[in-house]
């Protein structure tokens, strides 16, 4: 039997995970128009595109290392807005916060 070694640059099913948890509430309220994978050798990527707009706007990528980066593509260039060694931890800037409640409590004077 002839094993292949799965590469590290590719987006394992729970890294698609952790990224369609967060894209597909984006996408049902059209905030995005759509996501696509551009894979090569040294890399794995999921460019997502905003309504209106032809070229995608942020690049999802996990690198040969089997790094994540989030990057932002604007006039001025590329920026990266995230990073990490998991893709929760990369995609961290697009989760939720919890709703804050105000607290009941009277300051004691």
């Amino acid at each position: 039997m002839t094993v292949i070694p799965f590469p590290v640059c590719r987006f394992t099913p729970t890294d698609l995970a952790a990224f369609y948890e967060v894209a597909l509430p984006k996408c049902s309220r059209g905030a995005w128009a759509g996501v696509a994978r551009q894979t090569a050798r040294h890399h794995d990527r999921l460019m997502i595109s905003l309504p209106g707009l032809s070229d995608p706007v942020f690049v999802f990528e996990r690198d040969q290392a089997g790094f994540y980066r989030l990057w932002f593509k604007h006039g001025g260039g590329t920026s990266c807005i995230g990073s990490g060694t998991t893709a929760v931890d990369c995609l961290c800037i697009w989760q939720a916060a919890p709703a804050r409640r105000r607290s009941g409590a009277v300051p004691a004077r």
